[in-house]
């Protein structure tokens, strides 16, 4: 996995829909690192003495970075506090801090010809990318889209994807709404026969990135109905921000961090993960998916116990267990990697 970072300057910013803003980032130094279709980069913070790193993906083609020299992000700045503070605070000509691009949730030379992408909200980013990529021709590949929203006024893309599929007969689009469709679309969500009597579960490549619940609803009909694990897809779930078993008011735990020079002690609360205790003291833990699925945090856990969201990432083993995903059930003692 690739670990180094670029500077990145803030070019254009446009509201797109409420609360969600699309920001135009270019290299502040030389070019934009090169990237695969559904890609991510994480966006470093600091933020009044704390620090993060969130992910986020990348909506534009890898042609529009190389030749535009720019990547596109669509950000809900009405969500976590990171989100929330980009929106209010960055500007267009400032630099922020990203990785290079990461994730296995894209186009790859080993892709099937045909792709299907099913989205649940604004997590439809990725897909956009592989779309315009197919456009412009970046890849070969045939994409067929079920997109789904809960309303109208949160829909995005629509006029795009109608737009990009009259262009190009490799582009077909189809949009689901809870309230308000169009004439056209689904009322309610997809389920997993709409899906497969529109596509080929014995030869397509399937994509889903959506909430938690989606994945819950589609994936068992998709694999009964022929889709093999090996051509399945699921975009990392995104942060967990607290365990169903915490109960207000929460605790409060010591957080003790091991190093070379001594220790140092936090308080962790019980409602956040240890990564966000970590952030929050200004400790500048590692992170990048933030949901258990990339293995960079991997820490050791010398002392104390934690809940670890099985749905996401092994519980501790060996002492080695995923701060994005671990909550304090008492007083801790970890290292962090070098």
């Amino acid at each position: 996995m690739e670990h180094t970072k670029q500077l990145l300057r803030v070019a254009e910013i446009e509201t797109v829909a409420p609360y969600v803003n699309r920001y135009r980032f270019t290299a502040a130094q030389g070019a934009p690192a090169p990237f695969l279709p559904g890609q991510f980069l994480c966006l470093y913070y600091e933020i009044d003495g704390a620090t993060a790193v969130r992910p986020y993906s990348i909506a534009s083609s890898p042609k529009e970075a190389a030749q535009g020299g720019y990547y596109d992000l669509f950000i809900h700045v009405g969500g976590s506090f990171t989100s929330r503070w980009l929106g209010r605070h960055i500007t267009v000509g400032d630099t922020v801090m990203a990785s290079h691009p990461l994730g296995e949730f894209c186009i790859c030379p080993q892709t099937p010809q045909k792709i299907v992408g099913i989205s649940g909200g604004m997590s439809v980013t990725p897909l956009r990318s592989m779309v315009r990529s197919i456009v412009d021709e970046s890849t070969d590949r045939e994409i067929t889209l079920f997109c789904g929203w809960d309303t109208s006024r949160e829909v995005l893309f629509r006029e795009e994807f109608m737009q990009l599929a009259r262009e190009c007969s490799r582009v077909h689009v189809q949009f689901s709404l809870v309230q308000d469709p169009q004439p056209g679309d689904k009322q309610g969500y997809f389920t997993s026969q709409d899906i497969l009597r529109e596509t080929d579960a014995h030869a397509a490549a399937y994509y889903l990135c959506g909430p938690q619940e989606m994945y819950h609803s589609l994936h068992d009909g998709l694999i009964a109905g022929g889709v093999t694990l090996e051509r399945y897809h699921q975009e990392i779930p995104g942060e967990l921000h607290s365990p169903d078993y915490v109960t207000a008011p929460a605790e409060q735990y010591p957080l003790t961090i091991q190093t070379d020079s001594g220790s140092i002690t936090v308080t962790a609360n019980a409602n956040e993960s240890v990564l966000v205790a970590l952030e929050r003291a200004g400790l500048s833990p590692r992170a990048y998916c933030r949901s258990g699925s990339c293995g960079f945090c991997r820490s050791l856990l010398l002392e104390g116990q934690v809940w670890t969201d099985p749905g996401r990432a092994k519980p501790p083993e060996n002492s080695v267990f995923h701060p994005c995903c671990s909550f304090p059930r008492s007083a801790l003692t970890v290292a962090l990697p070098k």
